[in-house]
């Protein structure tokens, strides 16, 4: 009898994943038409609120009735949790409901990480703008301000001055908790790993270009450090990782390499967004899509870090926010060795302002290399080769 499992959220990707390998699925979806191919992929798809657990809860547990699930799976992040909470309830081993909320809820990963005096930095919890203004004429500034529980880079914001707070608060206080942070200061990348059974293989690590709103516009990988840096950013993600209780799946792990030692900024069980799952297979050969399914099934084994790797990046195209009316030089840009473009912008579409990663709507180059230099060198050459003109949205 093949495997059968329920996924929270899955698009397509994940799905064929599943589906090739020879896996049933039963897709929670949010209401509104799924799309057709998911149908097909699917032995059953039932729409539901995803941020409404009960309703979620009933679904699964009905399916489980009738033919049981070997594993609640989801790789999407507002479902990570939930995941964690059924297969909980159904005894069907994985993540801990526990581990799940400590890297979904920022806070209690610092708390987490001050028990276990691992990787220290300086934070609280605000609720007014006179907190923050307490914290930040504390020991040291800037300040970096997040939403406890957010993700994508939405409303993170780095304040360096009394002046700055007001504005910033009346924009970010709307989504939830706020956790004010130390900014760290240094070479940010996020390292890229597999779990299984509680054990933890790093595969990659992965470089990021930011724009000036810390919006991510670009990954590279793997990232060029040296030996004893690699092996320390590594411990430190394993020691992380066992002291969340983490048991199996991937994970995307930031980290910013500081003076006085790599320090951890977040975490999501899940691959990482911007191409980074793309990156991992042409870099690692590693499917991550495909082993957040299998290997919980016992159907592939975990990852191992490779022998050796190649080079690879991403970036986004960018342009002024509006309506694109011309688009030049994509022809020449495809020429470039080792490139290949994705979804590329196109006379008509919008360029919303880039707030968050979801606002990275028109297209991204990917590029392949020897290494991480001559990937990124030919990612950006094709970039730059592209003239995006907009004009203001009426």
């Amino acid at each position: 009898m093949h495997p059968r499992i329920a996924m929270l959220g899955g698009r397509l990707n994940i799905l064929e994943r599943a589906h090739a390998a020879g896996v049933g699925v039963v897709l929670i979806h949010n209401h509104g038409a799924p799309d057709k191919r998911a149908l097909e992929l699917c032995e059953k798809v039932i729409e539901v609120d995803l941020n409404d657990f009960d309703q979620v809860k009933s679904a699964v547990l009905g399916e489980h009735r009738d033919e049981p699930f070997s594993r609640v799976i989801s790789i999407a992040e507002e479902c990570l949790v939930t995941a964690a909470q059924l297969n909980e309830l159904l005894a069907l081993g994985g993540n801990t409901a526990t581990s799940a909320r400590l890297l979904k809820d920022k806070h209690l990963m610092r708390r987490r990480l001050e028990h276990v005096a691992l990787s220290p930095v300086r934070t609280r919890l605000v609720t007014t703008p006179q907190q923050v203004e307490s914290f930040l004429t504390g020991p040291g500034s800037p300040i970096m301000l997040k939403p406890v529980t957010g993700a994508g880079s939405l409303n993170v914001a780095k304040v360096e001055s009394v002046s700055e707070i007001t504005p910033v608060w009346e924009k970010i206080a709307g989504s939830g908790p706020i956790l004010a942070e130390e900014f760290l200061v240094g070479h940010e990348i996020s390292v890229e790993s597999f779990s299984h059974r509680g054990e933890h293989a790093v595969i990659s690590m992965t470089s990021k270009t930011l724009t000036e709103n810390l919006v991510e516009v670009g990954h590279a990988m793997p990232s060029a450090l040296g030996k004893n840096q690699w092996d320390a950013v590594a411990d430190l993600v394993n020691s992380f990782l066992r002291a969340i209780g983490l048991e199996e799946g991937p994970c995307h792990t930031e980290v910013i390499l500081t003076s006085a030692g790599p320090r951890i900024v977040e975490s999501q069980n899940r691959i990482g967004g911007g191409g980074i799952a793309d990156l991992l297979h042409r870099s690692c050969g590693s499917d991550f899509i495909r082993l957040a399914v299998t290997v919980p099934l016992g159907i592939d084994p975990c990852p191992t870090p490779p022998l050796n790797q190649t080079g690879a990046a991403v970036r986004f195209f960018q342009a002024s926010p509006g309506r694109i009316v011309e688009v030049q030089g994509l022809a020449d840009a495809m020429a470039v060795e080792g490139v290949t473009i994705y979804d590329p912008p196109t006379v008509g579409n919008s360029v919303p302002e880039l707030t968050w990663s979801l606002d990275r709507v028109n297209g991204y180059v990917i590029a392949e290399g020897a290494d991480i230099h001559e990937s990124v060198a030919r990612c950006e050459k094709a970039i730059s080769m592209v003239d995006i003109t907009t004009v203001p949205q009426s």
